[in-house]
């Protein structure tokens, strides 16, 4: 051998032992630093701590210098899933998941490795000098029968990842039900598109539904059409941080602040309360008026209803979707499943987003306008990835060195007058195709954005399969290929079809060096920069330079250029982006699939990889990270699936390997073992992603008895989904007196009222009936029809009874008053008529005619005992 093929052929091995090194050695001095000063500086290592929002137990936890690692190591999952989120939990266990199969491929290495290194020489391997692409499947001789050891590693390793990934969906299975059975507002509500104009309208939407589910609604949120409310909302908001921002300077320096008008110069802080106050003044008339104009559609609709016309067209800005909340699981979980419409798109219902991850921008989109975004967005993705094959393809060559400067000759004399050029080489290969990568989320999510997603779950979901196609497509499979034929390209040159199958199975398993320094760079400097967090530091100091500064509140928010840097205090630690994360991991997964046959000496680099990556977001999510935007493991079932996936790109391409390599019977006995992956893939997509997705109706039932025994307080629902921009100014510091008026809050403003007339309310749900002191009609010789009592369209339509109030028979003679209640309250008339059906003249008079409805509450009269019919 030459002594120019040594050196070629040792530059694998040197680019990695350099990456090992270099970027080894910093991270571990980077370790040291954060063992260190760790506990000197807690309002950057434990943010949750400093920040009461985000205190909780596990944050209070205090560990010495090292002992830290064992100690968060030693968290519970029960513990991570309580104060740390589900979507922390989940991405924790498909790290430990990976850390398995990388042990297990140690196991199989155990004679993978010494079978290739084994291997004699012959044509097909000749070229094959690195010592460690020694240790590789492309050492082995075409034909020979030590590719049976691989074979066998494949089966291994596809049934230990079907065991434990089985086991790994009756865990996610049962956490997920116990997440879907908490009180959240997304828990208890469905969003529902495409509705008709007929049924625009809260009484028309309350008949379809209370068809369907009876007495389990509790709020209706048709979405309106309001961008001049956004706009007023936004000037509003704006005003208040100006005037946030004079009375911060003035407490500053104790000078009153002056601004330029019209009118010259005039005190700020005056002249900004007075333009706040008109301004809440202008949204709250225009917030009457809309209401009115809504109020009038309404009462329209129940009109066209009682006479059996066909009802009015909604106005303009009443949008064709609503957030409909229900009263119980059950029907929350029914509502979900159901066909609610038999035209297509229509009346279709969609799991609702947490209320403050709504993008109401996108509400009430056409579907023929998001299947068209939904195209052109899978177009631009598309035409995205193969652009980004030029840079990929360039920065897996810079590996090559000696082959690098073969075809560029500056490069030559650039390395004959510089002794480390060639090592700087082999050292910026992996942290570019890191950077590289950590620029698609920026472009990837524009594309994600003309989707028109609801909320932010979902655009997540479609970001995450983006980038994970990505992934496998760019970083692995162009990575892989080019780096493999950069080595060859004058032979190819010469045989291009005779070469290629040789060179792709001897260099192939030779890509092994490439993906062991992404994975290394990326789990140690991954994991030293999270922990340190030097930049999150410097972005910080810089915050505090940058206005507006003056107020803590103003100092609490980023500050963000073109969308891509953000400048965040301290106090604001962000979510942990687990989109990113997942994405991250699927590549690792690929990786350690196909190399864990073809080079087995990776899997103790995987191992290593995942087990870094876990004791650093152990530790980040229990001290730093926001666990407030938890969706409550909805990526998990997709990063099942793609697991998957990658376990049938990985035999497909061993069986490509082994075909390359002329196993004419080992080849065809990967195909079993594709089959067998497949319906694994089909067995559970048959019921175990609909059952992870969704709670049974018994465990409904359950929670639902348990909610109902201890009257459960439908607070953390109500008005969640009630659009911002309509919620009147003066009504913030009064929840009671907030949106639509629900039925909890309904028994709170009515019952001493009630109970001054001697009346209670034994239960207020639709159907259920008042009674005088549970009085009944037998032992005081008095009939009851049912008495219905209509309560606020927000909440559960009109009522029961078609025009609300309650209608009594006659008392001894004497005729009880009717109570209508306040039309806010009282359905569509409120009490229409009050007491209609009186008994002798000269009854009762009619309660105040604030609680009256539209007619007060007539006194009573003489009249036919009736009870409006229940609709």
């Amino acid at each position: 051998m030459s002594d120019a093929e040594e050196e070629e052929g040792a530059s694998s091995s040197e680019a990695l032992q350099v990456v090992v090194i270099f970027y080894g050695g910093f991270a571990l001095f980077q370790l040291l630093i954060f063992c260190l000063v760790r506990n000197r500086f807690p309002k950057l290592y434990n943010c949750r701590k400093s920040v009461e929002e985000l205190n909780c137990e596990l944050s209070e936890r205090k560990w010495g210098m090292f002992s830290w690692i064992p100690g968060v190591l030693r968290v519970s999952e029960d513990e991570l899933f309580e104060q740390c989120g589900f979507d922390t939990v989940s991405f924790i266990r498909i790290l430990r998941l990976g850390m398995k199969l990388s042990l297990m491929g140690c196991f199989v290495a155990i004679w993978l490795i010494p079978t290739y290194s084994s291997s004699p020489k012959d044509d097909s391997n000749i070229n094959v000098i690195d010592p460690l692409d020694e240790l590789t499947l492309g050492n082995v001789p075409t034909g020979d029968s030590r590719i049976y050891g691989a074979l066998v590693a494949a089966y291994i390793m596809t049934f230990t990842a079907i065991a434990l990934l089985y086991n790994e969906f009756f865990w996610y299975i049962s956490e997920r039900h116990k997440f879907m059975s908490r009180n959240s507002p997304q828990n208890y509500a469905v969003y529902v598109s495409g509705i008709p104009p007929e049924l625009r309208s809260k009484r028309a939407m309350g008949d379809f539904f209370r068809f369907l589910f009876r007495d389990s609604i509790l709020e209706i949120e048709l979405v309106k059409k309001i961008s001049e409310m956004n706009d007023l909302k936004d000037d509003r908001e704006g005003i208040e941080r100006h005037l946030a921002h004079e009375i911060g300077d003035f407490e500053d320096d104790g000078d009153r602040p002056t601004r330029l008008t019209s009118s010259g110069f005039v005190d700020a802080i005056d002249s900004y309360k007075m333009e706040l106050d008109e301004c809440k003044k202008t949204i709250n008339t225009k917030i009457d008026g809309l209401e009115a104009e809504w109020e009038e559609h309404e009462q329209k609709v129940a009109q066209a209803k009682s006479a059996n016309e066909p009802i009015p067209e909604p106005p303009e800005n009443i949008d064709d979707a609503a957030f409909v909340s229900f009263k119980t699981l059950q029907s929350t979980t029914t509502a979900l499943q159901l066909l609610h419409h038999k035209t297509p798109f229509n009346l279709l219902a969609q799991e609702a987003p947490l209320p403050k991850d709504v993008y109401w921008g996108n509400i009430g989109i056409n579907h023929w306008r998001l299947q068209f975004t939904s195209i052109c967005a899978g177009f631009l993705t598309l035409i995205t990835c193969v652009l980004w094959t030029i840079p990929v393809t360039f920065i897996s060559t810079l590996t090559k060195v000696e082959s690098l400067k073969e075809r560029l000759t500056f490069l030559q004399t650039i390395s004959d007058n510089f002794s480390l050029f060639d090592e700087l080489l082999a050292l910026v290969a992996p942290i570019a195709l890191i950077q590289l990568t950590n620029l698609l989320p920026v472009i990837l999510t524009w594309f994600c954005r003309l989707e028109g997603h609801i909320g932010e779950n979902q655009l997540q979901a479609s970001l995450f399969s983006k980038l994970t196609f990505f992934m496998i497509v760019q970083v692995f499979f162009v990575s892989a290929i080019s780096g493999s034929l950069f080595d060859q390209i004058d032979a190819l040159a010469d045989d291009p079809v005779g070469k290629s199958v040789n060179i792709l199975a001897t260099s192939l398993p030779g890509q092994a060096v490439t993906f062991m320094a992404y994975i290394l760079v990326k789990s140690t400097i991954g994991m030293s920069d999270e922990l340190t967090r030097l930049w999150i530091a410097i972005y910080a100091g810089i915050r505090k330079l940058l206005p507006p500064n003056k107020t803590e509140d103003e100092r609490a928010e980023d500050v963000t250029f073109i969308n891509i840097f953000t400048f965040a205090p301290l106090c604001n630690p962000g979510n942990l982006d687990f989109t990113a994360l997942f994405s991250d991991v699927i590549l690792m997964f690929i990786i350690l699939f196909v190399y864990s046959i073809l080079a087995p000496l990776s899997c103790f680099v995987m191992a290593f990889g995942f087990f870094c990556l876990q004791l650093a977001y152990r530790n980040q999510v229990i001290f730093i990270y926001d666990p407030s935007n938890d969706t409550g493991g909805k990526l998990w079932p997709k990063v099942a699936g793609y697991i998957i996936v990658t376990m049938l790109i990985s035999q497909v391409t061993i069986f490509g390997v082994f075909a390359l390599k002329e196993g004419s019977v080992q080849s065809p006995l990967m195909i079993p073992l594709i089959v067998i992956t497949i319906l694994f893939w089909r067995y559970l997509q048959q019921q175990h992603f609909r059952v992870a997705n969704t709670l049974p109706i018994v465990e409904c039932h359950h929670v639902d008895e348990e909610n109902e025994k201890a009257e459960m307080d439908y607070d953390f629902v109500l008005g969640a989904y009630k659009q911002e921009a309509l919620v009147k100014l003066e009504d913030e510091e009064n929840d009671e007196e907030k949106g639509s008026v629900s039925e909890g809050k309904v028994k709170k403003k009515m019952e001493p009222k009630l109970r001054d007339a001697g009346l209670v309310i034994k239960n207020i749900a639709n159907g259920d009936t008042w009674s005088d002191k549970e009085q009944t009609a037998e032992n005081s010789q008095m009939s009851y029809p049912n008495q219905h009592f209509g309560y606020d369209p927000h909440a559960a339509m009109y009522g029961n009874g078609m025009q609300g109030g309650t209608q009594m028979q006659p008392m001894a003679g004497m005729g009880m008053p009717g109570m209508g209640m306040d039309p806010s309250m009282g359905g569509m008339y409120g009490g229409m008529p009050g007491g209609m059906p009186g008994g002798m003249p000269g009854g009762m008079p009619g309660m105040d005619p604030s609680m009256g409805g539209m007619y007060g509450a007539m006194p009573g009269g003489i009249g036919m005992p009736q009870a409006y019919p229940m609709i």
